[in-house]
């Protein structure tokens, strides 16, 4: 029985020993991930300004991007955004807007962001033009009232004449 009760003490000693010696697979991490480029950074930085509506951040974040990276792909979305962003703005820059605008119709002729860049523009140009013929035509009701009142006081003086 003393055998046994040492045997087992023995045995359970060597196990208990054993087993704290065991060795655990090391699993290895996977990569971090690279840190974005700064055009990325810009990309989107210009993305977040735009969707909180602050249009004058989100167009120099833009214009960074388009510095620093030549993606076709991403350029061409950066523009039509930089774009927007320059029509969206509180003192609207149009003469910039057009000129995004503008750099996707003759740079990315099968992009599908060229038939709204091309229907914005024909958009802004009519809005121009009609706002010349508006002030033509002021321009022009403006002369006719002078000329009437003219005419008018004519009259009145004819009228006084015995």
């Amino acid at each position: 029985m003393r055998t046994n009760r040492i045997i087992t003490i023995a045995f359970s000693v060597v196990l208990g020993l054993s087993a704290c010696h065991k060795r655990v697979p090391a699993v290895a991490l996977p990569p971090a991930p690279p840190p974005p480029s700064p055009a990325a950074s810009a990309l989107d930085e210009g993305d977040r300004a735009f969707t909180a509506g602050r249009y004058d951040d989100a167009a120099r974040a833009y214009e960074n991007y388009l510095r620093l990276s030549a993606d076709t792909r991403q350029r061409e979305q950066a523009l039509f955004q930089l774009g927007l962003a320059y029509a969206l703005r509180p003192a609207a820059d149009w003469q910039r807007a057009a000129s995004a605008f503008r750099q996707i119709v003759e740079g990315f002729p099968n992009s599908p962001l060229k038939a709204p860049a091309s229907l914005i523009l024909s958009l802004h140009t009519e809005l121009d033009q009609l706002a010349l013929n508006t002030q033509q035509r002021d321009l022009r009701i403006k002369q006719l009232t002078t000329e009437l009142d003219r005419l008018k006081r004519i009259d009145a003086d004819r009228r006084k004449r015995p």
